[in-house]
């Protein structure tokens, strides 16, 4: 009896942490498809960018917020109002991705705060970084800016391997008073649950979005994949080895379409096409691409409704230091992509018709062909939570 009701509680204990995870991915997604709908305006060409990594560093700021500046931080990144739900979402949501990596697939997500010399954090603060973030405090060389920018730096760079190499520079740290920095990296490096052969790699011709034409070297292969389309679209989903994460595709039908599918697109929007994703034979022809994009996010940030944290006689972080005035200058963030016949690696250190409005039929198809030889949306995601890690736009410019 007493053996059953252990097991009993291990498994509602599960599920409760399962149900957290699962409502911090929610949050996250949230927060990703507002930035998205920004970002897509911002350019039409290619764009890449983590929306968990800069949803963790608006959440560490919320913690280290007071008062209007934390209510505004926690409406944009749509957290939880209670600290203690805010708590055990982060880290159900950490242990869920801690046990996610394994054969072969790489993923780490690291989070550190910094402050100069002299000026440390608080205390509590400093404990709720490292408990609920897993954020170690670092202290910076009082007013030596380019020594601050390249220990910051360094550590970008050992967290992502190398891809991103230089993020912050002297500027940031030549202000009025002590500058805080609240940093987070994201890498991810996985192999194609089916990889591509390079043998049958070729130049291929690619339509860009801005009407050109170009060749790119582009893979080819037919296997079983996950798989769903309508009038307007094409997806595809190629899991990673290990089957936790996955890449999905979203390739419009013409290129006259994609400005409605983009403008369309949220959460509700694709969790329809995820969750009607069917497996069926796929000839797929995916060009190899790579790139990177840097940014600063405090003009979306502050779009989506985070002010305070940005003016110097509005923004309260008492919560995370006892100097005054201390606001936030920059949230400087690079995303990186690369695609290739053994699989992705990215990383990150911060129309009136609706075309998602019926639900896809699963193909009635034997075989069908994703040839994505014109621009086309992509998503890395975690497949049990939902959550999406890296997202972005190809469009071969």
């Amino acid at each position: 009896m007493k053996t059953g009701t252990i097991i009993a509680l291990l498994f509602a204990s599960t599920c409760l942490a399962q149900d957290a995870a699962m409502l911090a991915a929610r949050e996250a997604n949230q927060h990703a498809f507002e930035l998205f709908q920004l970002f897509r305006q911002m350019t039409k060409g290619n764009f890449c960018f983590s929306p968990y990594s800069g949803h963790r560093v608006a959440a560490m700021l919320a913690e280290g917020a007071k008062g209007k500046t934390q209510e505004e931080l926690i409406a944009m990144a749509h957290l939880a109002t209670d600290a203690a739900g805010r708590a055990a979402r982060a880290s159900a949501l950490r242990q869920e991705l801690s046990v996610a990596a394994g054969n072969g697939l790489i993923l780490e997500v690291a989070n550190s705060i910094w402050a100069p010399d002299g000026h440390a954090f608080l205390p509590p603060f400093e404990k709720l970084a490292k408990e609920q973030f897993g954020a170690l405090a670092h202290l910076l060389p009082h007013g030596d800016p380019v020594g601050s920018a390249a220990l910051v730096n360094r550590w970008i760079r050992d967290k992502t391997r190398g891809r991103i190499g230089s993020l912050v520079g002297p500027a940031s740290f030549d202000r009025n008073g002590p500058t805080v920095l609240v940093v987070n990296a994201v890498y991810l490096k996985a192999a194609w649950e089916e990889r591509f052969d390079p043998a049958r790699t070729k130049p291929r011709v690619f339509t860009q979005g801005s009407g050109n034409i170009s060749q790119l070297p582009t893979m080819l292969q037919t296997s079983m994949f996950e798989y769903c389309d309508s009038e307007a679209w094409q997806c595809l989903e190629m899991r990673f080895k290990g089957a936790e994460f996955a890449m999905r595709f979203l390739l419009p039908r013409a290129e006259a379409g994609r400005a409605a599918i983009e403008t369309a697109l949220s959460p509700a929007a694709w969790d329809k096409v995820v969750q009607t994703s069917t497996n069926c034979e796929v000839n797929v022809m995916l060009p190899r691409f790579g790139f990177s994009t840097q940014l600063d996010l405090k003009g979306l940030w502050h779009t989506l409704g985070a002010r305070d944290v940005f003016e110097a006689q509005k923004a309260d972080l008492t919560a995370m230091v006892s100097q005054t005035p201390c606001w936030t200058g920059q949230v400087l963030h690079e995303a990186t992509i690369e695609v290739n016949e053994i699989g992705a690696e990215a990383t990150a250190a911060t129309t009136a018709v609706d075309p998602f409005g019926e639900a896809p039929e699963p193909p009635k198809r034997r075989k069908v062909s994703f040839i994505a030889n014109h621009p086309f949306l992509w998503v890395i995601q975690h497949r049990r939570t939902g959550l999406i890690l890296f997202m972005g736009r190809f469009a071969g410019e």
